[in-house]
């Protein structure tokens, strides 16, 4: 036992530093617990545990003024409502089909994330007609975001169209990121889905090497972060199709 807690500490330690700026975390992580001997829910809920420790580096982000807290602010009502509705999907809800399908999402949407130049790169203006498609992008994102494992990546594609650097989405969306993991952490626990030892592990492993990664996608800056998020885009989206 002891060997294994290492072994997720060390994964997850790793994983957390590649990953901070953008999620993608959990097609890594949930796949090693699960192989580690814990069902596919305790898995999803045992990593949304441990992952609460990232949300530290808001502070962080705040510090290099790459956080829109109003911004974050209007989207974190159908968040909520769309993080426990996620949340109760993965109590209740057969996830199979409905994975492979958002992989397809992913595939669909990354030639246009790409090929338009300054997405990511340059801030825009929230208009009305963002902020009003964004609200039902957000309920959708809470949902995705409560059911599976990669919250951040969601929610860096919400901020981003709301008009956000890439920068600017990792940091925003440490606050929606927080509102909907305490709220569906505790519906995973009063579901008695949390392994606690392990999640501890995870929670200082996942603290340590958030902290380190963010400092260091600060200093790559917008470019180089909208490649590495495209590459993990496309690696979840194929994971999810076909694994």
């Amino acid at each position: 036992m002891l060997t294994n807690l290492l072994i997720i500490f060390v994964v997850t330690f790793v994983v957390r530093i590649m990953t901070v700026m953008f999620g993608g975390g959990g097609m890594v992580l949930i796949p090693l617990l699960i192989f580690m001997g814990l069902t596919p829910s305790q898995a999803i809920a045992t990593n949304r545990f441990g992952a609460q420790a990232m949300q530290i580096t808001l502070i962080k982000f705040h510090q290099h003024k790459q956080v829109k807290w109003k911004i974050a602010a209007y989207f974190i009502a159908p968040s909520l409502i769309g993080g426990i509705i996620g949340a109760m999907g993965v109590v209740y809800v057969d996830q199979e089909l409905f994975r492979r399908l958002l992989g397809f999402i992913i595939l669909i949407s990354l030639p246009l994330f790409l090929l338009k130049k300054n997405i990511g790169l340059k801030e825009f203006k929230l208009t009305k007609f963002r902020l009003y498609m964004g609200m039902p992008i957000a309920l959708l994102m809470g949902v995705l975001g409560g059911m599976f494992a990669s919250t951040g990546i969601w929610f860096t594609y919400l901020y981003l169209f709301a008009g956000l650097t890439v920068l600017q989405s990792a940091g925003t969306r440490k606050i929606t990121g927080t509102v909907i993991g305490v709220s569906t952490t505790i519906i995973f626990i009063f579901a008695g889905l949390v392994n606690w030892t392990v999640a501890i592990v995870m929670m200082v492993a996942s603290g340590l090497g958030g902290w380190i990664g963010a400092d260091i996608g600060i200093k790559l800056g917008n470019v180089w972060l909208k490649r590495f998020y495209a590459v993990i885009a496309l690696l979840l989206a194929i994971k999810m199709i076909f694994f």
